[in-house]
């Protein structure tokens, strides 16, 4: 079974493989006689209904109801562009570039409208007759032209708890469990499904009479997939809906790449508040910042024996309430309220040298970790009376004014976040690509939204306790469900539970607890390894924000079909100096047509191995070597290769 299973190893990495070649090719290939067919754009087009955000930037799980795809399609590394109904206008200006040539792989219409007023639906038939696949999720099609290509009509809705069952073999439902596994996710839902009727549509998988998942073959190597899960959630939440939609997009395109990590045993460590100043005078967060030999013995130590890494989310601006200023934590040697002798360059020093060996990344918690506005009333904190107003745990949030139950300002949010990079940069020497926000408080609405102003300075990644956003400069992409996260705490193992985390094939599980854990229990990272699963492995927070930003595209030449791997200075630096691996999804079509050709590979116009015995699987590995910009992976018909 393979690793994109229920039941089996979930998959964790794709890579993609712009290669489809005809049959009418024969082994007798030559670098004379080129590959011949084109394969799909590696691209989709995402058909949503509308979107929160008037601007098309945030994604959110709450208000979106496309996020789950758009999350999985992320994490699969697979491009994609939304076309928002409420605002765009379906028609050939989309689907097709200046050339005429179809500008996607497949379109994924999530969309489920009563009407579709004037939209084109004849560029949509014109786009599948010229290549463009069709995948149609959740959606009753109501629409002449849509029901046509899904060769179905509309009956009904209905409800039922019945198992699944395989109507017929075929590349998208082998090796998924339709029996046990599917039966338990039926067992209590009772929720409204859509009940379809074919009319030239195979039907793969049942539900009593009801058809779930359907194919309509639209022409040679193109056709249109329905699926009827109870709602899109579930493709992130249900390992068997999931894999169908997997499985689905790689039948609908012909090939897909996906990151060759198994996310499913991966977690990510993350521990806060090292430079913040309230362990010194807060009654119930007073602790020893860790010294040097604190961090070099009871935290760098554990993970260069567990062969793991973490990362230290740091605040640079020290709140000094005798100078009343935001100075450096690390020029800050005292006996603080509590008769612990601080010294924060001894800390400075650890975690500097912790990052320069490589089992540390040096990651943003915010500039101070504290209320930007500490003058205004109930204040100022800086003469509040630490046993009463100044201890109030409002004070100690950053990006959302918890004190005043207001926001903060976007541009003093953009102030302290640039502030802190700047000071990282100058501390450490290191580029923070995560953001994660003091006290799990930030702001939400349009024009403050924490995670969308973080895209803007050059964050990569947002997580706070309850939520986690891939960013770049065009999307902020909520990750709910396919990033998990939990914390923990020296007095928290015991109610930890790894077995009870929910399945994360396609994102890594994250773990947040605080440098106090190891101040007060230096044994603490012992334990916490003790207390996990023997088969996970920790991932570093900008090896994830790497992966994640990789751009992939294909291109062709003369001789051959060729994948990009674009991996830019900024968000992909990890690859500077680390090598990375994918895997390419090849549909059944495809590699039968690959197996009976004499091909070979290049990577980064160097030939690598590529034997026949490869496409005896579903998937191919590329292993891509270290180094920032372009690399290329191509496919082209061996020289000199003769008949049998």
């Amino acid at each position: 079974m393979d690793r994109y299973c229920a039941g089996g190893r979930v998959f964790s990495g794709l890579l993609l493989l712009c290669v489809a070649v005809s049959l009418q090719g024969s082994r007798a290939a030559s670098i004379e006689a080129p590959l011949a067919a084109d394969p799909k754009p590696y691209r989709i087009l995402l058909v949503v209904e509308h979107r929160s955000d008037p601007y098309g930037l945030v994604v959110s799980s709450e208000a979106d109801k496309f996020q789950p795809v758009a999350a999985l399609l992320k994490a699969w590394s697979v491009p994609f562009d939304i076309l928002r109904l409420d605002q765009q206008h379906v028609d050939t200006s989309y689907l097709f570039d200046r050339s005429g040539r179809i500008r996607y792989g497949a379109v994924v219409w999530l969309a489920d409208l009563s009407s579709y007023g004037q939209q084109d639906f004849a560029s949509l038939e014109e786009a599948t007759r010229a290549g463009t696949g069709l995948i149609v999720v959740d959606s009753r099609f109501l629409h002449s032209t849509l029901a046509k290509l899904l060769g179905l009509k509309f009956k009904d809705f209905y409800t039922s708890t019945d198992n699944f069952h395989v109507a017929q073999e075929h590349y998208i439902t082998r090796g998924i469990a339709a029996g046990e596994s599917a039966s338990f996710v039926q067992s209590h839902d009772y929720s409204d499904r859509i009940w379809v009727q074919p009319t030239s549509a195979e039907v793969l998988i049942t539900q009593g009479q009801h058809p779930v998942l359907t194919v309509n073959q639209l022409g040679s190597g193109n056709s249109a997939a329905w699926l009827g899960p109870p709602t899109l959630s579930v493709l992130c939440k249900s390992l068997f809906w999931r894999n169908l939609f997997f499985r689905s997009l790689v039948w609908s395109l012909g090939y897909v790449v996906v990151p060759d990590v198994d996310y499913a045993h991966r977690i990510i460590f993350e521990l806060d508040d090292w430079g913040t100043a309230d362990k010194g005078f807060l009654s119930y967060w007073r602790y020893l910042e860790p010294s040097d030999e604190t961090i070099r013995e009871d935290l760098v130590e554990p993970l260069k024996q567990h062969h793991a890494v973490a990362s230290a989310e740091v605040n640079t601006g020290y709140v000094n309430r005798q100078s009343k200023r935001v100075v450096s934590p690390w020029v800050q040697n005292f006996t603080d309220l509590y008769g612990l002798h601080q010294d924060y360059a001894s800390t400075r020093k650890g975690l500097k040298d912790a990052a320069d060996s490589g089992v540390l990344d040096i990651e943003s918690h915010g500039w101070t970790h504290m209320e930007p506005d500490l003058e205004s009333p109930p204040g100022p904190w800086w003469t509040a009376d630490l046993a009463g107003e100044g201890s109030v745990v409002g004070w100690y949030a950053e990006f959302g004014d918890q004190r005043r139950g207001e926001e903060v300002p976007a541009l003093v949010q953009i102030y302290h976040m640039q502030r802190s990079l700047a000071e990282l940069q100058e501390d450490f020497g290191k580029q923070a690509l995560e953001l994660k926000p003091g006290n799990n408080s930030w702001s939400k609405s349009q024009f403050n939204n924490t995670a969308g102003l973080a895209s803007r300075v050059g964050f990569g990644l947002f997580h706070s306790d309850e939520a986690t956003y891939y960013l770049d400069h065009e999307l902020v992409l909520d990750m709910a469900v396919v990033v998990p996260d939990f914390n923990t705490g020296y007095d928290l193992l015991d109610v930890l539970n790894p077995e009870r985390w929910p399945n994360h094939p396609d994102g890594p599980l994250i773990l947040g607890f605080h440098d106090r854990d190891i101040a007060l229990d230096h044994h603490f990272m012992k334990r916490l390894f003790a207390a996990l699963p023997a088969n996970y492995k920790t991932l570093g927070t900008n090896q994830y924000i790497g992966i994640i930003h990789t751009q992939i595209n294909r291109s062709s030449d003369g001789d051959g079909w060729q994948l990009n791997f674009t991996q830019d200075s900024h968000y992909c630096a990890y690859f500077a100096k680390h090598p990375s691996s994918w895997r390419l999804w090849l549909s059944e079509p495809f590699r039968e047509q690959l197996a009976a050709l004499h091909l070979e590979v290049w990577i980064d116009d160097r030939p690598a191995k590529l034997t026949a015995a490869d496409f005896d699987h579903e998937a191919l590995t590329i292993d891509l070597p270290p180094g920032l910009g372009t690399h290329t992976w191509k496919l082209k018909a061996a020289e000199n290769s003769k008949e049998p």
